[in-house]
């Protein structure tokens, strides 16, 4: 018994840093994924991928754990993306960030990211699944995301 539940946010924030700076944290894979919430941990797998291991959640006698791995490529300047590895864990993700430099010292981010969640339950608690899902999705991305420019402007 599980359904899958896909997600989907595009969002982009101004930041009061060099894109330079924006670009070398970002691409700091280990320490930028540490600020996002509810993450258990993340493990280097090695040339670029990475698994992410989010804490148990658990309701109605219900636990889960979300759990992937991307490989991350950039192009030095100001792309970075993530996609899938296949037959890791119960989740795909996919998605990147674009640096946009406004001016020397600010600049623009903008972040992307789709998911489908494998989620342990009956067929007929769908579309509650969707719901739960999707908003935690969005909460704990932007909380990720307010976490990540407080560091950029710090």
């Amino acid at each position: 018994m599980a359904v899958n539940v896909n997600v989907k946010i595009e969002k982009s924030f101004k930041v009061a840093c060099s894109a330079k700076k924006a670009f070398d944290q970002l691409a700091d894979v280990a320490d930028t994924v540490a600020l996002f919430p509810k993450l258990d941990k993340i493990v280097d797998l090695g040339d670029a991928v990475w698994r992410w291991e989010m804490a148990k959640i658990g309701a109605a006698g219900i636990s889960h754990q979300v759990k992937y791995a991307v490989k991350y490529t950039n192009d030095g300047k100001s792309k970075i993306d993530w996609n899938p590895v296949a037959g890791e864990g119960n989740a795909t993700v996919a998605g990147g960030w674009v640096i946009k430099e406004d001016s020397p010292k600010a600049c623009t981010i903008s972040f992307r990211s789709t998911g489908e969640f494998e989620m342990p339950v009956p067929r007929l608690m769908k579309g509650i699944a969707e719901g739960i899902v999707k908003s935690e999705f969005d909460a704990q991305v932007g909380t990720f995301l307010d976490r990540v420019k407080a560091k950029l402007e710090s």
